[in-house]
């Protein structure tokens, strides 16, 4: 509605109507701007973001909260609450429709939730049982929803095992690292391959206790069976990084086709790289040094990348491996206290 003084004053200009109009509207705009806002009838205004209708969810010392990704880049609280209260040290999310949360904890079983809204519904359990010992502190979830794979990093022999969504038993793979795993990610857009690339970030200590970052691994996982096998001929990414500048998690955004790793030390990065090679195709570098495990929104293009102080990053992700500058979407305030924030994961489409 254009504002009455706007009208008055223009009323008292000798103009055709269609200017008067005109400028009623810009003078009652002009008025409303003096006071911090703006006439959307002038054809103008803010533009108001919107749901993507996809949720970030962060698994943290105060438990998981979500929250809805807008389409200028900001969060939105689902609740300013936890969703789930528990500490969960890695979470995954499953593309279907609607998506489930799945979660782990250290636990002989995984946690699910079925999503709606941002929100999360009572919770459901998945067993490992057929993985004998196996107590899962991580999870990833192949891109046909068939299949979640855990991860034990409480051990080094018996700590990868894959389930299968619809239920049944666990297939254990007994040893394919030395090292404690730590965070797995997926890559089962491979050309040409029957089998699933499976980047393994590792540990060289307990990572119930602290992680200590080692030279990750690549190795291959079949969906149809469930299977976890060492690469032939074996690769190894970062194979030369230092226990101080290892990678601490790794993400793969399937349009991108890359995968995404964190690393800290003294100069803390994010560092993209192609499935089967040795080197980052790119880095972006961070001020502090306290990144940890990251996930990403392929459909929005962005890498979201939590930290162990708090705050919550997101980077642009472009083909090629190429990578913007950080931002800061989450800060410790959010929450009213400096939480641990451990991992993240996207849902909805």
């Amino acid at each position: 509605m254009i504002p009455l003084i706007g009208r008055i004053v223009a009323r008292s200009l000798k103009w055709p109507g269609p200017q008067k109009r005109r400028a009623a509207c810009l003078l009652g705009s002009l008025l409303l701007l003096a006071s911090g806002s703006l006439l959307s009838s002038c054809g103008g205004g803010p533009t108001v973001a919107s749901s993507t209708g996809r949720t970030l969810y962060l698994a943290t010392t105060g438990g998981i909260y979500g929250f809805s990704i807008m389409s200028d880049g900001t969060l939105t609280p689902v609740s300013s609450s936890p969703l789930v209260t528990g500490s969960y040290t890695q979470i995954a999310a499953t593309s279907a429709s609607p998506p489930t949360l799945i979660g782990a904890n250290g636990t002989g079983s995984l946690t699910t939730w079925s999503t709606s809204g941002g929100g999360l519904a009572s919770p459901s359990t998945l067993s490992l049982s057929g993985c004998s010992g196996m107590t899962a502190t991580g999870v990833a979830v192949t891109s046909d929803n068939n299949y979640a794979l855990v991860v034990n990093g409480a051990a080094t022999t018996n700590n990868i095992g894959s389930l299968a969504l619809s239920g049944g038993s666990c297939v254990e793979k007994s040893t394919v690292t030395a090292s404690y795993p730590v965070q797995p990610a997926l890559d089962c857009s491979v050309a040409n391959a029957s089998y699933c690339i499976l980047f393994l970030t590792l540990s060289s200590s307990q990572t119930t206790t602290a992680t200590t970052p080692a030279a990750p691994e690549e190795d291959s996982f079949t969906e149809s069976s469930g299977a976890v096998d060492a690469l032939s001929p074996a690769v190894a990414p970062f194979s030369s990084c230092a226990t101080s500048v290892c990678p601490t998690g790794a993400a793969f955004n399937a349009n991108t086709l890359y995968f995404y790793a964190t690393f800290n030390g003294g100069s803390p990065t994010l560092q993209s790289l192609s499935p089967q090679a040795t080197g980052s195709a790119q880095t972006t570098n961070f001020s502090t040094p306290n990144l940890d495990q990251p996930c990403v929104d392929a459909i929005g293009g962005t890498a979201y990348i939590p930290t162990s102080n708090g705050y919550v990053y997101s980077v642009s992700t472009q083909n090629g491996g190429g990578m913007g500058a950080p931002s800061t979407v989450l800060s410790p305030q959010t929450f009213g206290s400096t939480l641990k924030i451990t991992s993240c994961a996207i849902a909805g489409s």
